[in-house]
């Protein structure tokens, strides 16, 4: 069935030097347009935040429907690598808008029209994408139009997908109208059906192994039904990844890895002699294959920033990473184990002969501390007082609240600043009560400048009138609203006012022991710290601290803006190994630089120990015994 005919909305329109508003949003700046919607470079106007607005232009049902479920999936969804929706609404003017976060991106397509990307580079979109595509499958949502020109990369290699407008989800509309003709990319699975409202992730799977042959070899995946690649002339890389490719790409679902972060595991493993190249402090392909590297988004989102920071930064990533060069060798973990038995008579023994290993993941936990100073200012109220006698009205330029300038801040110190005057607000004009003579008639005396006297006695000879004891017999005194002076001013006044609060949270820990935690708090070492912009698009990447980053807006308002923040980062180390010790399930943790281990089994030797309490009381007995002879 064909689609409906589309009612395309006028687009708002944006002259030189003049924007237009959208609710609380100022246009700014055309960007571009996609399938439904054309996006706008905008301005919260009273956060005074950059963001992007996306307007739908079309007036179909479908595509109605279709974006609306974009927005509201968006809104009710939260990942570091999901490009999140911050309002949705609909203006009687242009229709139906959806807002996102500023962030400096471009499409992948975009990147890929200009040549192969970086390898490192690739397998970090990749695995990105994955996560996130795990992420919408746990929460029952299949995304089904996982394409290149749905991610977005960041200078600093951070991916994002969006554009959630054909998801299965177990609330989305009805597409069975759509012609899916229209729909089909070369990225969708051949089995793909969008009028199904039940859909499997491994729909999902297929167009992330497309996406993954497109990055791998420059050129858009083969269609049909998929059973051996044509490597003739493509890069190495592509014939590396041959086989998982071709799993990814199976005609048959169930042959496909039943999670996206499985099938980018097996790409980074058949990709680690590559990878190699691209790294001085690890070697993958001496890894075991149960070993791997988590790199947390944190230095994704600094990458681009490593020359400018301290070298303290650098140095702990760099240590880091050859850290778990040595731990993901099967060879070193056992002897380093072997090692710590024989440090401690009641350790247990021989340990790394003893684990049998399933898997081991090194990855840096970093802990955020982010410090903001709020500036109040109060909306502007009129305030009438006497004009003082050295003002001369002056021409003077009028400027919004925010626009007039205060006393630099000293540090993050809260302040209790005080009162300004609005400038270009003040006027002066005649005093209404005294007519701009400065004198008002004596309200006691009536203008007399005399008072009549109180009434005789009748023992006084006859009463003496008496001078007015308020205005002397002037019969005029001083006007109290103008002072005097016959003039008064107007003005509009506000008070600012300054206030310091911190923030602080942590990298998702929740699933560890509580012991575990507490080492990791207690070694972790400061790596960062600098004045950041929390509307920079580069933090928004890392979970939590996107999350604390919200935590601090949101206590801003009309009146209440933040005016600075620093961010204090402190980061530890850790390598988890998880086997088998006894017949049981064991996980081990070596944390921080020290090697600090724990595990979730106790690792003493008991045999040992029973050796030396069975030993002890044997002495204790014979002590008594001997004490008895003896008495």
């Amino acid at each position: 069935m064909n689609n409906p005919r589309p009612f395309i909305r006028p687009e708002p329109r944006l002259k030189d030097g003049q924007n237009t508003e959208l609710r609380e949003y100022l246009l700014l700046e055309r960007l571009g347009q996609d399938e439904l919607s054309i996006i706008y470079r905008a301005v919260h106007q009273t956060l005074n935040r950059p963001v992007f607005i996306s307007l739908l232009r079309r007036h179909d049902w479908i595509s109605s429907s279709r974006f609306q479920l974009a927005a509201r999936l968006a809104a009710s969804l939260s990942h570091p690598h999901l490009l999140p929706v911050i309002d949705a609404g609909h203006d009687d003017r242009y229709g139906d808008y959806m807002v996102t976060p500023y962030i400096d991106a471009r499409p992948l397509s975009d990147l890929l029209s200009e040549g192969l990307l970086d390898l490192a580079l690739t397998m970090r979109i990749i695995t990105q994408i994955a996560d996130v595509l795990d992420y919408l499958h746990e929460q029952q949502v299949v995304h089904r139009d996982v394409q290149p020109a749905n991610i977005l990369v960041t200078p600093q290699g951070n991916a994002y997908l969006t554009n959630l407008s054909l998801a299965a989800a177990p609330d989305a509309p009805d597409l069975s109208q759509i012609d899916e003709a229209d729909y089909v990319t070369p990225y969708s699975a051949p089995e793909l059906r969008l009028a199904e409202h039940k859909a499997s992730p491994a729909l999902d799977i297929y167009s992330l192994g497309a996406v993954a042959y497109h990055l791998l070899s420059g050129e858009l995946p083969p269609t049909g039904l998929i059973v051996e690649l044509d490597l003739a002339g493509k890069p190495e890389a592509l014939a590396l990844a041959e086989r998982v490719l071709l799993r990814m790409l199976s005609p048959h679902p169930n042959v496909r890895f039943t999670t996206a972060g499985a099938a980018a595991n097996a790409l980074r493993l058949a990709l680690r002699t590559l990878l190699d190249q691209t790294t001085t402090d690890m070697e993958e392909s001496r890894w075991e294959t149960c070993a791997e590297w988590f790199e947390n988004p944190l230095e994704l989102a600094l990458s681009a920033e490593l020359a400018d920071l301290a070298s303290q930064f650098h140095d702990f990533l760099s240590e880091a990473r050859k850290r778990a060069d040595k731990w993901h060798r099967r060879n070193y973990v056992r002897q380093w184990l072997n090692n710590w038995s024989r440090k401690g008579y009641f350790r247990r023994a021989a340990l790394g002969q003893l684990i049998e290993f399933e898997s081991i993941a090194s990855f840096n936990i970093y802990f955020y501390e982010l410090q903001v100073l709020y500036e109040t200012r109060t909306e502007p109220t009129i305030r009438t007082r006497p004009m003082r006698l050295d003002e001369r009205p002056q021409a003077e330029p009028a400027l919004e609240l925010w626009n007039v300038p205060l006393p630099a801040p000293q540090d993050f110190n809260s302040e209790a600043g005080g009162e300004v005057v609005l400038p270009g607000s003040r006027r002066f004009f005649t005093c209404p009560e005294c007519k701009g003579a400065g004198q008002v008639m004596c309200p006691q005396c009536q203008g007399k400048g005399i008072v009549k006297p109180r009434k005789r006695r009748n023992d006084e000879a006859d009463p003496i009138e008496q001078t007015c004891p308020t205005c002397k017999g002037y019969q005029k005194i001083r006007c109290e609203k103008c002072q005097g002076n016959g003039n008064l001013a107007e003005e509009k006044v506000f008070r600012w006012s300054r206030r310091a609060i911190e923030y602080s949270n942590d990298d998702d820990s929740e699933g560890l022991p509580n012991n575990v935690r507490a080492l990791l708090r207690q070694r972790a070492q400061q790596v960062y710290e600098a004045e950041i912009d929390l509307y920079d698009s580069q933090w928004r990447s890392v979970g939590s601290l996107s999350a604390l980053i919200d935590q601090a807006i949101t206590k801003a308002g009309k009146d209440t803006r933040p005016l600075r923040a620093m961010l204090r980062i402190k980061g530890v180390t850790m390598t988890q190994i998880n086997g088998i010790l006894d017949d049981q399930e064991c996980e081990l943790y070596l944390i921080g630089p020290d090697d600090m281990l724990t595990s979730t089994v106790p690792l003493w030797n008991l045999e040992r120990i029973a050796l030396v309490a069975l030993t002890a009381l044997l002495v204790v007995l014979l002590v008594i015994g001997a004490l008895f002879v003896l008495s």
